[in-house]
C-alpha cells in the first residue's frame, strides 16, 4: 500500500469541508474539536429528559413574554 500524502483517514475532513458560512474565527475552534460545521439541533433525535428540559423551558420564556405584554397594556 503507497503511502499518499492526498490519502485521508476516514474520520478526517479535508480543508474543503470545512469551510462554513459560520464566523471565520471559530473555524479553528471547530478543526480543534472535531465538530465540523455548527448543524440544526433536531428535537426529536435528543433524549426524553433533555427534550423534557427544552420544552418547559422554551414554555416559561413564551408565558414570561405573554406576562410581560399583557402587564403593558393595563
Amino acid at each position: 500500500m503507497k503511502n499518499n500524502k492526498n490519502n485521508l483517514h476516514e474520520t478526517q475532513t479535508s480543508r474543503m469541508e470545512s469551510v462554513s458560512s459560520f464566523h471565520p474565527l471559530f473555524e479553528d475552534a471547530q478543526r480543534i474539536e472535531g465538530g465540523g460545521v455548527p448543524q440544526k439541533v433536531i428535537w426529536h433525535t435528543l433524549p426524553k429528559g433533555i427534550r423534557v428540559i427544552g420544552y418547559i423551558f422554551t414554555g416559561l420564556v413564551v408565558a414570561m413574554l405573554l406576562i410581560a405584554l399583557s402587564t403593558n397594556f393595563y
